[in-house]
């Protein structure tokens, strides 16, 4: 069966932005309307020293309309760290987006930027991060919706954090927050990592 419209648009979308992906990672089975969902790896190149991930598959439907910001529109998630990871670490990184992906569906609530999301264990990859910020773009090249037949597509940039990072989160908007933490800390990194400067 052919991709629905909007999750090829989304996937050009990428492709015309990062240009072929190296790897991609297929969850079947995913809850309606998610039926199935891919999570794209980019590697790091010379010019780019992430390992990029990205989901498609979320955008099918629109989010349930529940409680806060978010609800009725399509997204879809992305999320970088820097630095190669093992096949083995795309592949558990992959496996918690789609779980992300599929969150709305489950709960019944939107995700939209700006909303803390706690885990059941730490973010693959970054020990003591077990819970996530969805955030809008995180660099001035940043995507913040990608333009589709069926109108945007928002992307929900994931961002692993600290249970103290949560807890200053709660007291900040969420821009105020996202500024800081990207002052403070390497969000692209273990938090033991130096911020790079």
């Amino acid at each position: 069966m052919a991709a629905p419209a909007v999750l090829r648009e989304v996937f050009n979308a990428h492709r015309a932005a990062w240009g072929d992906e190296d790897d991609g990672i297929t969850f079947d089975d995913g809850p309606a309307p998610v039926g199935r969902l891919d999570v794209l790896v980019y590697r790091p190149t010379a010019g780019t020293p992430m390992t990029s991930f990205t989901t498609i598959g979320m955008a099918v439907e629109p989010m349930p309309v529940g409680p806060g910001p978010g609800g009725g529109r399509r997204a879809e998630l992305q999320f970088a760290r820097r630095g190669p990871l093992s096949r083995e670490d795309e592949r558990a990184v992959a496996g918690q987006l789609a779980n992300l992906a599929v969150h709305p569906l489950v709960t019944g609530d939107a995700i939209d930027w700006g909303h803390m999301i706690g885990l059941n264990r730490d973010f693959p990859t970054l020990p003591g991060c077990a819970a996530v910020l969805v955030s809008g773009p995180l660099t001035m090249s940043g995507r913040d919706y990608i333009r589709t037949s069926d109108g945007a597509v928002r992307i929900l940039n994931v961002v692993p954090i600290t249970e103290a990072e949560r807890s200053v989160g709660r007291t900040l908007p969420p821009i105020e927050f996202v500024q800081r933490l990207i002052a403070e800390t390497d969000i692209f990194a273990p938090r033991d990592h130096p911020v790079p400067g």
